[in-house]
Protein backbone atom coordinates (compact mmCIF):
# COMPACT_ATOMS: atom_id res chain seq x y z
CA UNK A 1 0.00 0.00 0.00
CA UNK A 2 1.19 3.20 -0.83
CA UNK A 3 1.07 6.25 1.93
CA UNK A 4 2.22 8.95 -0.76
CA UNK A 5 -0.34 12.04 -0.71
CA UNK A 6 -2.33 11.25 -4.47
CA UNK A 7 -2.24 13.54 -7.06
CA UNK A 8 1.34 15.08 -6.72
CA UNK A 9 3.70 14.72 -9.58
CA UNK A 10 6.31 12.24 -8.92
CA UNK A 11 7.35 11.66 -12.58
CA UNK A 12 10.14 11.61 -14.25
CA UNK A 13 12.87 10.44 -10.98
CA UNK A 14 11.77 14.01 -9.08
CA UNK A 15 13.41 14.16 -5.72
CA UNK A 16 10.61 16.29 -4.37
CA UNK A 17 6.91 16.34 -5.78
CA UNK A 18 5.50 19.24 -7.79
CA UNK A 19 1.84 20.39 -6.42
CA UNK A 20 -0.95 21.18 -8.64
CA UNK A 21 -0.33 24.62 -10.74
CA UNK A 22 -1.46 26.96 -8.21
CA UNK A 23 -4.71 28.95 -9.38
CA UNK A 24 -5.46 31.51 -6.52
CA UNK A 25 -3.50 32.25 -3.28
CA UNK A 26 -5.26 33.49 -0.21
CA UNK A 27 -2.34 35.02 2.06
CA UNK A 28 -2.15 35.50 5.81
CA UNK A 29 0.67 37.42 7.64
CA UNK A 30 1.79 35.45 10.67
CA UNK A 31 4.95 37.65 11.54
CA UNK A 32 3.24 38.49 14.40
CA UNK A 33 1.59 35.82 15.48
CA UNK A 34 2.20 33.61 18.74
CA UNK A 35 4.45 30.80 18.55
CA UNK A 36 1.37 28.33 19.13
CA UNK A 37 -0.93 30.14 16.77
CA UNK A 38 2.21 30.19 14.10
CA UNK A 39 2.31 25.91 14.60
CA UNK A 40 -1.40 25.53 14.38
CA UNK A 41 -1.55 28.09 11.16
CA UNK A 42 1.20 25.96 9.04
CA UNK A 43 0.17 22.80 9.98
CA UNK A 44 -3.37 23.85 8.81
CA UNK A 45 -2.01 25.15 5.73
CA UNK A 46 -0.37 21.89 4.94
CA UNK A 47 -3.62 20.02 5.08
CA UNK A 48 -4.91 22.72 2.95
CA UNK A 49 -2.60 22.45 0.44
CA UNK A 50 -2.77 19.58 -0.89
CA UNK A 51 -2.75 18.57 -3.45
CA UNK A 52 -2.96 22.13 -4.69
CA UNK A 53 -1.91 25.41 -3.13
CA UNK A 54 -4.59 27.47 -1.73
CA UNK A 55 -2.97 28.98 0.91
CA UNK A 56 0.95 31.19 1.31
CA UNK A 57 1.90 31.95 4.76
CA UNK A 58 4.18 35.80 5.12
CA UNK A 59 6.51 34.61 8.17
CA UNK A 60 9.40 37.14 6.30
CA UNK A 61 10.25 40.38 4.31
CA UNK A 62 11.31 38.03 1.49
CA UNK A 63 8.09 35.93 1.39
CA UNK A 64 6.62 39.03 0.58
CA UNK A 65 9.13 40.15 -1.97
CA UNK A 66 8.70 36.95 -3.96
CA UNK A 67 5.01 36.96 -3.99
CA UNK A 68 5.18 40.84 -5.58
CA UNK A 69 7.87 39.97 -7.90
CA UNK A 70 7.83 35.85 -8.53
CA UNK A 71 3.86 34.98 -7.57
CA UNK A 72 2.38 38.42 -9.49
CA UNK A 73 0.52 36.45 -12.34
CA UNK A 74 -1.36 34.42 -9.93
CA UNK A 75 -4.83 35.75 -8.49
CA UNK A 76 -4.35 36.51 -4.74
CA UNK A 77 -6.64 37.83 -2.01
CA UNK A 78 -4.26 39.37 1.19
CA UNK A 79 -7.52 41.29 2.61
CA UNK A 80 -7.53 38.51 5.58
CA UNK A 81 -6.58 39.45 8.89
CA UNK A 82 -2.81 38.73 10.23
CA UNK A 83 -1.28 37.85 13.36
CA UNK A 84 -2.95 36.12 16.06
CA UNK A 85 -6.26 36.69 14.30
CA UNK A 86 -5.26 34.34 11.19
CA UNK A 87 -5.20 31.26 12.97
CA UNK A 88 -9.56 32.24 12.90
CA UNK A 89 -9.62 33.50 9.99
CA UNK A 90 -7.99 29.85 8.45
CA UNK A 91 -9.87 27.90 10.14
CA UNK A 92 -13.48 29.97 9.86
CA UNK A 93 -12.25 29.07 5.61
CA UNK A 94 -10.83 25.74 6.00
CA UNK A 95 -11.90 24.14 8.91
CA UNK A 96 -14.04 21.78 6.77
CA UNK A 97 -10.93 20.44 5.61
CA UNK A 98 -9.42 19.04 9.02
CA UNK A 99 -10.78 16.01 10.99
CA UNK A 100 -9.30 17.14 14.23
CA UNK A 101 -6.57 18.23 16.58
CA UNK A 102 -3.41 16.85 17.85
CA UNK A 103 -2.09 18.00 21.30
CA UNK A 104 1.48 18.02 21.70
CA UNK A 105 3.19 17.40 25.00
CA UNK A 106 4.99 21.01 26.57
CA UNK A 107 6.71 18.89 29.06
CA UNK A 108 8.71 17.18 25.69
CA UNK A 109 9.07 20.18 22.95
CA UNK A 110 10.35 16.94 20.63
CA UNK A 111 6.66 15.84 20.43
CA UNK A 112 5.79 18.84 18.27
CA UNK A 113 7.71 16.53 15.57
CA UNK A 114 5.70 13.43 16.23
CA UNK A 115 2.46 15.68 15.94
CA UNK A 116 3.47 16.64 13.05
CA UNK A 117 3.83 13.58 11.62
CA UNK A 118 0.54 12.26 12.98
CA UNK A 119 -1.02 15.57 11.90
CA UNK A 120 -0.10 14.45 7.50
CA UNK A 121 -1.80 11.40 8.50
CA UNK A 122 -4.51 11.92 10.33
CA UNK A 123 -5.33 15.46 8.16
CA UNK A 124 -5.20 17.23 11.74
CA UNK A 125 -3.60 20.48 12.95
CA UNK A 126 -1.14 20.47 15.87
CA UNK A 127 -1.98 22.30 18.91
CA UNK A 128 -0.51 23.68 22.34
CA UNK A 129 -3.45 22.02 25.33
CA UNK A 130 -4.55 25.53 25.98
CA UNK A 131 -5.28 26.25 22.51
CA UNK A 132 -6.78 22.94 22.08
CA UNK A 133 -9.13 24.02 24.30
CA UNK A 134 -9.86 26.96 22.73
CA UNK A 135 -10.99 25.83 19.49
CA UNK A 136 -12.73 22.91 20.99
CA UNK A 137 -14.69 25.61 22.32
CA UNK A 138 -15.15 27.77 19.30
CA UNK A 139 -15.05 24.77 16.40
CA UNK A 140 -16.41 21.58 17.78
CA UNK A 141 -12.96 19.96 16.43
CA UNK A 142 -12.44 16.77 18.31
CA UNK A 143 -8.74 15.70 19.66
CA UNK A 144 -7.26 13.38 18.00
CA UNK A 145 -4.47 11.83 20.14
CA UNK A 146 -3.10 13.40 23.55
CA UNK A 147 0.70 12.91 23.21
CA UNK A 148 0.55 14.00 27.00
CA UNK A 149 -0.97 10.66 27.91
CA UNK A 150 2.67 8.99 26.56
CA UNK A 151 4.63 11.02 29.53
CA UNK A 152 7.65 10.03 27.22
CA UNK A 153 10.83 11.37 28.99
CA UNK A 154 13.33 11.60 26.21
CA UNK A 155 13.66 12.60 22.76
CA UNK A 156 14.75 8.72 22.18
CA UNK A 157 11.24 7.20 23.54
CA UNK A 158 9.35 9.82 22.00
CA UNK A 159 10.87 8.90 18.03
CA UNK A 160 11.48 5.20 19.04
CA UNK A 161 7.45 5.35 19.43
CA UNK A 162 7.32 7.45 15.95
CA UNK A 163 9.19 5.11 13.81
CA UNK A 164 7.71 2.14 15.51
CA UNK A 165 3.98 3.73 15.24
CA UNK A 166 4.46 6.26 12.40
CA UNK A 167 6.94 5.89 9.64
CA UNK A 168 5.39 2.98 7.81
CA UNK A 169 2.43 5.15 7.24
CA UNK A 170 4.78 8.21 6.18
CA UNK A 171 6.15 8.57 2.93
CA UNK A 172 8.44 6.22 1.49
CA UNK A 173 10.43 8.81 -0.56
CA UNK A 174 11.40 11.56 2.17
CA UNK A 175 12.65 11.80 5.62
CA UNK A 176 13.00 15.13 7.46
CA UNK A 177 15.05 15.90 10.24
CA UNK A 178 13.26 19.83 11.90
CA UNK A 179 14.44 21.15 15.09
CA UNK A 180 10.94 21.09 17.14
CA UNK A 181 11.44 24.95 18.05
CA UNK A 182 11.08 25.45 14.36
CA UNK A 183 7.33 26.06 14.43
CA UNK A 184 6.89 27.33 10.76
CA UNK A 185 9.27 27.35 7.65
CA UNK A 186 9.26 23.67 6.57
CA UNK A 187 6.38 22.40 8.39
CA UNK A 188 3.51 23.03 6.18
CA UNK A 189 5.40 21.26 2.75
CA UNK A 190 6.13 18.20 5.89
CA UNK A 191 2.44 17.90 6.71
CA UNK A 192 1.33 18.31 3.39
CA UNK A 193 3.65 15.26 1.87
CA UNK A 194 3.17 12.94 4.67
CA UNK A 195 6.89 13.13 5.55
CA UNK A 196 8.21 11.61 8.68
CA UNK A 197 9.59 13.95 11.08
CA UNK A 198 12.18 13.73 13.87
CA UNK A 199 15.01 15.67 15.54
CA UNK A 200 18.35 13.41 16.74
CA UNK A 201 21.95 13.84 17.76
CA UNK A 202 24.18 11.60 15.70
CA UNK A 203 27.18 12.31 18.17
CA UNK A 204 25.00 11.28 20.62
CA UNK A 205 26.78 7.44 20.85
CA UNK A 206 25.33 7.17 24.41
CA UNK A 207 21.92 4.76 25.30
CA UNK A 208 19.28 6.14 26.30
CA UNK A 209 18.73 4.31 29.51
CA UNK A 210 14.73 5.23 29.67
CA UNK A 211 14.57 3.58 26.11
CA UNK A 212 16.78 -0.23 26.52
CA UNK A 213 20.01 0.52 24.60
CA UNK A 214 19.10 2.74 21.90
CA UNK A 215 21.21 5.65 21.50
CA UNK A 216 20.38 8.75 19.63
CA UNK A 217 22.91 8.01 16.88
CA UNK A 218 21.30 4.28 16.51
CA UNK A 219 17.98 5.35 16.39
CA UNK A 220 18.74 7.70 13.59
CA UNK A 221 20.74 5.11 11.56
CA UNK A 222 17.70 3.16 11.77
CA UNK A 223 15.33 5.72 10.68
CA UNK A 224 17.40 6.13 7.54
CA UNK A 225 17.94 2.61 6.82
CA UNK A 226 13.99 2.30 6.63
CA UNK A 227 14.34 4.24 3.10
CA UNK A 228 15.49 2.89 -0.44
CA UNK A 229 18.69 4.52 -1.55
CA UNK A 230 18.35 7.75 -3.45
CA UNK A 231 15.21 9.13 -1.15
CA UNK A 232 15.55 12.77 0.30
CA UNK A 233 16.90 13.95 3.54
CA UNK A 234 14.86 17.44 4.38
CA UNK A 235 15.22 20.23 6.85
CA UNK A 236 18.70 19.62 8.62
CA UNK A 237 20.53 18.21 11.48
CA UNK A 238 21.85 18.72 15.00
CA UNK A 239 25.35 18.28 13.99
CA UNK A 240 26.15 18.62 10.21
CA UNK A 241 29.37 16.34 9.51
CA UNK A 242 27.93 13.37 11.28
CA UNK A 243 24.35 14.32 10.32
CA UNK A 244 25.54 13.92 6.69
CA UNK A 245 28.12 11.11 7.37
CA UNK A 246 24.92 8.67 7.63
CA UNK A 247 22.55 10.15 5.78
CA UNK A 248 25.50 9.71 2.89
CA UNK A 249 25.76 6.10 3.68
CA UNK A 250 22.20 5.54 3.98
CA UNK A 251 22.35 7.30 -0.18
CA UNK A 252 19.95 9.71 0.93
CA UNK A 253 20.21 12.82 -0.65
CA UNK A 254 20.12 15.83 1.63
CA UNK A 255 18.10 19.21 0.78
CA UNK A 256 18.93 22.05 3.25
CA UNK A 257 15.22 23.09 4.01
CA UNK A 258 14.50 23.39 7.41
CA UNK A 259 13.50 27.32 6.93
CA UNK A 260 12.37 26.80 3.65
CA UNK A 261 8.89 28.72 3.31
CA UNK A 262 5.82 28.08 1.90
CA UNK A 263 7.55 24.96 -0.59
CA UNK A 264 4.20 23.45 -2.06
CA UNK A 265 3.66 26.92 -3.56
CA UNK A 266 6.95 27.07 -5.03
CA UNK A 267 6.95 23.59 -6.38
CA UNK A 268 3.79 24.65 -8.17
CA UNK A 269 4.33 27.77 -9.98
CA UNK A 270 5.23 26.92 -13.45
CA UNK A 271 8.88 28.77 -14.69
CA UNK A 272 9.24 31.11 -17.20
CA UNK A 273 11.90 30.61 -19.68
CA UNK A 274 15.56 30.51 -19.01
CA UNK A 275 18.27 32.30 -19.74
CA UNK A 276 20.97 30.09 -19.57
CA UNK A 277 24.61 30.98 -18.81
CA UNK A 278 27.17 30.85 -22.05
CA UNK A 279 29.20 26.98 -21.66
CA UNK A 280 31.72 28.69 -23.89
CA UNK A 281 34.86 30.20 -21.27
CA UNK A 282 35.96 33.20 -22.20
CA UNK A 283 39.59 32.79 -21.04
CA UNK A 284 41.74 35.38 -20.85
CA UNK A 285 45.37 36.22 -22.00
CA UNK A 286 47.71 34.13 -19.29
CA UNK A 287 50.50 36.66 -17.86
CA UNK A 288 52.68 36.23 -15.16
CA UNK A 289 50.74 37.62 -12.34
CA UNK A 290 48.27 36.17 -9.66
CA UNK A 291 44.93 35.41 -10.74
CA UNK A 292 42.07 35.51 -7.91
CA UNK A 293 38.42 34.23 -8.39
CA UNK A 294 35.62 33.73 -5.24
CA UNK A 295 32.81 31.63 -5.03
CA UNK A 296 30.04 32.52 -2.40
CA UNK A 297 29.15 28.89 -0.02
CA UNK A 298 25.77 27.51 0.65
CA UNK A 299 24.28 27.09 -2.81
CA UNK A 300 23.05 23.89 -1.55
CA UNK A 301 20.75 25.30 1.02
CA UNK A 302 17.26 26.10 -0.81
CA UNK A 303 16.58 28.38 1.93
CA UNK A 304 19.27 30.41 1.15
CA UNK A 305 18.38 30.92 -1.97
CA UNK A 306 14.76 32.07 -0.70
CA UNK A 307 16.55 34.55 1.87
CA UNK A 308 19.91 34.86 2.05
CA UNK A 309 21.20 34.87 -0.88
CA UNK A 310 18.77 36.97 -2.13
CA UNK A 311 20.20 40.21 0.13
CA UNK A 312 23.13 38.71 -1.11
CA UNK A 313 22.20 39.56 -4.77
CA UNK A 314 20.59 42.74 -4.16
CA UNK A 315 23.50 44.60 -3.03
CA UNK A 316 23.48 46.74 -5.20
CA UNK A 317 26.29 48.61 -4.57
CA UNK A 318 28.55 45.68 -5.28
CA UNK A 319 26.79 43.16 -7.28
CA UNK A 320 28.35 43.11 -11.08
CA UNK A 321 30.80 45.45 -10.14
CA UNK A 322 33.61 42.08 -10.07
CA UNK A 323 33.39 38.73 -10.96
CA UNK A 324 31.58 36.44 -8.40
CA UNK A 325 31.03 32.68 -8.71
CA UNK A 326 27.86 31.87 -6.76
CA UNK A 327 26.77 28.15 -5.69
CA UNK A 328 23.09 27.39 -6.18
CA UNK A 329 21.09 24.23 -5.92
CA UNK A 330 20.20 22.15 -9.06
CA UNK A 331 17.32 20.55 -7.34
CA UNK A 332 15.74 24.62 -7.40
CA UNK A 333 14.77 23.21 -10.81
CA UNK A 334 12.65 21.16 -9.33
CA UNK A 335 11.96 22.47 -5.67
CA UNK A 336 11.03 26.40 -6.83
CA UNK A 337 11.48 26.59 -10.51
CA UNK A 338 10.71 30.63 -10.68
CA UNK A 339 13.36 30.98 -8.37
CA UNK A 340 16.10 29.19 -10.05
CA UNK A 341 14.69 31.30 -13.45
CA UNK A 342 14.92 34.39 -11.23
CA UNK A 343 18.55 34.33 -10.13
CA UNK A 344 19.35 32.61 -14.12
CA UNK A 345 17.45 35.11 -16.06
CA UNK A 346 19.13 38.07 -13.82
CA UNK A 347 22.80 36.89 -13.75
CA UNK A 348 25.34 38.77 -15.85
CA UNK A 349 28.54 38.14 -17.34
CA UNK A 350 30.26 39.18 -13.86
CA UNK A 351 28.39 36.68 -11.97
CA UNK A 352 28.74 32.58 -12.16
CA UNK A 353 25.98 30.28 -10.89
CA UNK A 354 27.82 27.02 -9.59
CA UNK A 355 26.30 23.69 -8.68
CA UNK A 356 26.62 23.57 -4.75
CA UNK A 357 27.62 20.86 -2.89
CA UNK A 358 27.61 18.38 -3.93
CA UNK A 359 25.64 18.26 -7.04
CA UNK A 360 21.83 17.32 -6.99
CA UNK A 361 21.97 18.13 -2.84
CA UNK A 362 24.44 17.82 -0.28
CA UNK A 363 26.30 14.61 0.17
CA UNK A 364 30.01 13.71 1.02
CA UNK A 365 31.19 10.94 -1.55
CA UNK A 366 33.43 9.20 0.29
CA UNK A 367 30.53 7.92 2.08
CA UNK A 368 28.26 7.38 -0.50
CA UNK A 369 27.90 3.76 -1.71
CA UNK A 370 29.41 3.20 -4.75
CA UNK A 371 27.00 1.05 -5.98
CA UNK A 372 24.54 3.60 -5.94
CA UNK A 373 26.97 7.09 -7.20
CA UNK A 374 26.32 6.54 -10.52
CA UNK A 375 22.52 7.32 -9.80
CA UNK A 376 23.04 10.28 -7.68
CA UNK A 377 25.10 11.56 -10.39
CA UNK A 378 23.36 11.07 -13.54
CA UNK A 379 20.39 12.90 -11.37
CA UNK A 380 23.14 15.81 -10.52
CA UNK A 381 23.84 15.95 -14.62
CA UNK A 382 20.42 16.37 -15.79
CA UNK A 383 19.53 18.76 -13.32
CA UNK A 384 22.98 20.91 -13.41
CA UNK A 385 22.49 20.46 -17.65
CA UNK A 386 18.53 21.89 -16.87
CA UNK A 387 19.84 25.38 -15.59
CA UNK A 388 23.32 25.48 -17.78
CA UNK A 389 25.68 25.00 -14.67
CA UNK A 390 29.26 24.12 -15.60
CA UNK A 391 31.32 23.79 -12.39
CA UNK A 392 30.35 21.63 -9.69
CA UNK A 393 31.45 22.58 -6.01
CA UNK A 394 32.05 19.42 -3.80
CA UNK A 395 32.24 18.66 0.20
CA UNK A 396 33.59 15.28 1.58
CA UNK A 397 34.77 14.61 4.84
CA UNK A 398 37.14 11.61 6.58
CA UNK A 399 35.67 9.56 8.33
CA UNK A 400 37.25 11.29 11.64
CA UNK A 401 35.82 14.65 10.82
CA UNK A 402 32.75 12.48 9.78
CA UNK A 403 32.35 10.66 13.44
CA UNK A 404 30.61 13.10 15.30
CA UNK A 405 33.38 12.52 18.29
CA UNK A 406 34.02 15.46 20.75
CA UNK A 407 37.07 17.54 20.07
CA UNK A 408 37.47 15.63 16.46
CA UNK A 409 34.17 16.16 14.54
CA UNK A 410 35.25 19.88 14.60
CA UNK A 411 38.20 19.74 13.30
CA UNK A 412 38.49 20.33 9.64
CA UNK A 413 41.57 17.51 9.16
CA UNK A 414 41.33 17.79 5.62
CA UNK A 415 39.85 20.92 4.91
CA UNK A 416 36.67 18.97 3.37
CA UNK A 417 38.47 18.34 0.03
CA UNK A 418 37.70 15.70 -2.69
CA UNK A 419 40.30 13.44 -2.33
CA UNK A 420 38.83 10.53 -2.97
CA UNK A 421 40.22 8.70 -6.20
CA UNK A 422 37.19 6.60 -7.51
CA UNK A 423 34.80 8.79 -6.26
CA UNK A 424 36.96 11.51 -8.13
CA UNK A 425 37.15 9.17 -11.45
CA UNK A 426 33.23 8.38 -11.25
CA UNK A 427 32.08 11.71 -10.78
CA UNK A 428 34.43 13.18 -13.76
CA UNK A 429 33.22 10.14 -16.13
CA UNK A 430 29.79 10.71 -15.57
CA UNK A 431 29.11 14.47 -15.38
CA UNK A 432 31.19 15.26 -18.10
CA UNK A 433 28.54 14.51 -20.63
CA UNK A 434 26.36 16.63 -19.01
CA UNK A 435 29.05 19.76 -19.94
CA UNK A 436 31.12 19.49 -16.61
CA UNK A 437 33.99 21.75 -17.20
CA UNK A 438 35.79 21.87 -13.85
CA UNK A 439 35.12 21.21 -9.98
CA UNK A 440 35.89 23.35 -6.73
CA UNK A 441 36.29 21.47 -3.11
CA UNK A 442 37.17 21.88 0.18
CA UNK A 443 35.95 24.88 2.81
CA UNK A 444 39.24 24.82 4.95
CA UNK A 445 42.95 24.97 3.31
CA UNK A 446 45.47 27.80 3.61
CA UNK A 447 47.31 26.64 0.88
CA UNK A 448 46.24 25.86 -2.74
CA UNK A 449 46.27 22.33 -4.17
CA UNK A 450 44.75 21.09 -7.58
CA UNK A 451 44.96 18.39 -10.35
CA UNK A 452 43.18 17.27 -13.35
CA UNK A 453 41.44 14.13 -13.72
CA UNK A 454 40.67 13.03 -17.77
CA UNK A 455 40.49 16.70 -18.59
CA UNK A 456 38.92 18.46 -15.80
CA UNK A 457 40.58 20.36 -13.05
CA UNK A 458 39.93 19.49 -9.71
CA UNK A 459 40.94 22.51 -7.29
CA UNK A 460 40.81 22.52 -3.57
CA UNK A 461 39.57 26.12 -2.60
CA UNK A 462 41.19 28.58 -0.31
CA UNK A 463 39.36 29.35 2.89
CA UNK A 464 35.99 29.32 4.26
CA UNK A 465 37.16 33.41 4.32
CA UNK A 466 34.30 34.70 6.73
CA UNK A 467 35.72 38.37 6.54
CA UNK A 468 37.60 41.26 4.72
CA UNK A 469 40.72 40.81 6.73
CA UNK A 470 41.00 37.06 7.05
CA UNK A 471 39.99 36.80 2.91
CA UNK A 472 43.22 39.63 2.45
CA UNK A 473 45.52 38.60 4.86
CA UNK A 474 44.47 34.27 3.34
CA UNK A 475 45.00 35.86 -0.06
CA UNK A 476 48.51 37.48 0.50
CA UNK A 477 49.84 34.80 2.46
CA UNK A 478 49.71 32.46 -0.04
CA UNK A 479 51.33 34.35 -2.58
CA UNK A 480 54.19 36.15 -0.54
CA UNK A 481 54.81 32.00 0.21
CA UNK A 482 54.49 30.39 -3.39
CA UNK A 483 56.90 32.33 -6.15
CA UNK A 484 54.69 30.49 -8.93
CA UNK A 485 53.62 33.03 -11.73
CA UNK A 486 50.82 32.95 -12.93
CA UNK A 487 49.48 31.81 -9.34
CA UNK A 488 45.54 30.89 -9.75
CA UNK A 489 43.78 31.25 -6.49
CA UNK A 490 40.04 30.48 -5.71
CA UNK A 491 38.82 31.41 -2.18
CA UNK A 492 35.45 30.00 -1.08
CA UNK A 493 33.69 32.77 0.85
CA UNK A 494 31.07 32.05 3.74
CA UNK A 495 27.83 33.78 2.28
CA UNK A 496 26.91 34.31 5.73
CA UNK A 497 29.18 36.84 6.53
CA UNK A 498 30.26 38.23 3.71
CA UNK A 499 28.73 40.08 0.64
CA UNK A 500 29.31 41.59 -2.54
CA UNK A 501 30.26 45.37 -1.17
CA UNK A 502 33.00 42.89 1.28
CA UNK A 503 34.18 41.56 -1.32
CA UNK A 504 34.83 44.73 -3.58
CA UNK A 505 36.44 45.80 -0.80
CA UNK A 506 38.55 43.37 -0.59
CA UNK A 507 39.62 43.85 -4.08
CA UNK A 508 41.00 47.25 -2.95
CA UNK A 509 43.01 46.32 -0.80
CA UNK A 510 44.82 44.05 -2.83
CA UNK A 511 45.45 46.48 -5.22
CA UNK A 512 46.59 46.20 -9.00
CA UNK A 513 48.66 43.63 -9.27
CA UNK A 514 45.51 41.11 -8.90
CA UNK A 515 43.43 40.12 -11.70
CA UNK A 516 39.88 38.93 -10.31
CA UNK A 517 37.93 36.23 -12.53
CA UNK A 518 35.10 33.98 -12.69
CA UNK A 519 35.61 30.25 -11.42
CA UNK A 520 35.19 28.58 -14.54
CA UNK A 521 38.13 31.20 -16.34
CA UNK A 522 40.32 30.37 -13.85
CA UNK A 523 39.68 26.80 -13.34
CA UNK A 524 39.85 27.08 -17.68
CA UNK A 525 43.07 28.75 -17.21
CA UNK A 526 44.63 26.87 -14.75
CA UNK A 527 43.57 23.51 -16.74
CA UNK A 528 45.45 25.03 -19.66
CA UNK A 529 48.92 25.11 -18.19
CA UNK A 530 49.00 21.66 -15.94
CA UNK A 531 49.38 18.16 -18.02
Amino acid sequence: MSYEVPDLDWSDGRMLPAFQTVQHLDIYDIQAASRDIQLAATTLAGIINRPCPRVFLIGNNEDAYWLQHLFEAVPQDAAHPGGNDALQALLAAYHESITGLIIYDPNLVDTINVATTLAGQRDAVVVSPELAQSLQDTYKLPVLVDLRTYHWRSRVQAYHWAQQNLLDGASARMLAGLGPDNVSGLRSFLVATRTFVYWLDSRNYLPDLSDGLLSERGLMQQICSAFLPGGVHLGWFIDESSGVHLTSQAAMTVLATDNCRNLEAWTAIPAPALSMQDQAVEVPAIGNKVYVSFTISDGDNLQYCQHRLLALWRDAAAHNSLPIGWTISPALMQAAPTLAAYYLNSATSNDELIAGPSGAGYMFPSHWPAEHLPQFLQRTGQLMQAMGLTTLAVLDTALWESAGLPFIANIRLTGMTFTDPASRQCFVQTLTPYGLQGILSGAGLSTPQWKKVENIPIYHNLGLANSVDQTVKLIKNVVASNSQRPLFLSVYILAWSMTPSNLKQVVQQLGPDYEIVLPRQLLAMLASTIS
